[in-house]
C-alpha cells in the first residue's frame, strides 16, 4: 500500500480529534472548527464525534494490515 503513512496519520488525527471533542464537550468546551456539528443538537454532535473516532480507528487498523499476508493465509488449504 503506497499511502500507508498518510492513512495512519489521518486515522490518528480523526481518532484524537473525536476523543478530545467528546471529552471537551463534557466540560462545556468545544473545538471551534468542529462547531458545525452542533447544527442538529447535542445528540447529533455526539454521534458524529463517535463516528469520527471509530473511523479513525478503522483507518489505523486497515493501514497496518498486511494484505498480502492475509491473502496468502486465506488461499492456503
Amino acid at each position: 500500500m503506497k499511502n500507508k503513512g498518510l492513512l495512519l496519520l489521518l486515522g490518528f488525527v480523526l481518532f484524537v480529534l473525536g476523543i478530545t471533542a467528546i471529552i471537551m464537550s463534557l466540560v462545556g468546551v468545544r473545538w471551534v472548527f468542529l462547531g458545525w456539528m452542533e447544527w442538529g443538537g447535542a445528540l447529533v454532535a455526539f454521534v458524529l464525534k463517535i463516528i469520527m473516532s471509530i473511523a479513525g480507528v478503522l483507518l489505523i487498523v486497515f493501514a497496518r494490515t498486511d494484505w498480502e499476508q492475509e491473502r496468502k493465509e486465506s488461499s492456503e488449504p
